[in-house]
């Protein structure tokens, strides 16, 4: 069974704002996820590739592929050291492939499924991938609103492969995450809300409390 934690998102479209948030969280983890947009797949923008592969971190990277095109994006994160590629079950590449792509470039593989899409269109890879993230929002922007639905479906994929590390990203906060852990979440994902309010430092022992006590 996986350990329960709490790994850190980080979503923005300029690089100072990242590289300022990389050096705060990697003070408080070893695994941070940086999101990465298209403007395809979802109807935003990230920052730009190209200025990310000179980042510099001592935590663990964990990408977060919300594009139309993954494989466009493998090589240079692999370079990076990324230890996971997470990519969408609703991008225009073949998933089989990708999938293997990602192993080949030692990094483990992830499949993230949107709120609408149903679970039978990411079965026949859950025996093949080390992790699913289920969107807990419609992909796109942070600080929405978190869709009850989503323990639903995560209870369905556990239901179907209970040994699988599901990661839910999305809405994840003090007030959801209780009821995300019960629900069978292995890796609760949070973004907009560490950086709101209080101290980071704060909100991430928050979140690190839910962890402890469910």
């Amino acid at each position: 069974m996986a350990i329960k934690s709490v790994v850190p998102s980080v979503l923005t479209k300029n690089y100072e704002e990242l590289e300022r948030k990389i050096r705060i969280l990697e003070n408080l983890t070893d695994v941070i996820q940086i999101d990465i947009m298209d403007n395809e797949l979802v109807p935003n923008i990230s920052v730009k590739v190209d200025e990310i592969k000179n980042l510099i971190t001592k935590s663990k990277l964990e990408i977060h592929l919300m594009v139309k095109r993954p494989s466009e994006y493998l090589e240079l994160f692999a370079e990076m050291g990324a230890s996971r590629a997470i990519f969408h079950i609703e991008c225009s590449e073949d998933a089989l492939e990708t999938i293997n792509n990602i192993r080949k470039l030692n990094m483990e593989p992830g499949i993230a499924i949107n709120p609408p899409t149903p679970i039978e269109k990411i079965q026949p890879f859950l025996n093949i991938v080390d992790i699913v993230l289920v969107m807990g929002v419609n992909p796109g922007f942070q600080g929405q609103s978190f869709i009850p639905e989503t323990l639903d479906k995560v209870r369905a994929i556990k239901a179907i492969k209970n040994d699988l590390i599901i990661e839910v990203d999305g809405g994840v906060n003090p007030e959801t995450g209780p009821d995300l852990v019960k629900a069978g979440v292995d890796i609760l994902n949070v973004g907009s809300y560490l950086f709101n309010g209080k101290s980071v430092e704060d909100n991430w022992e928050q979140m690190q409390k839910i962890i402890r006590e469910n």
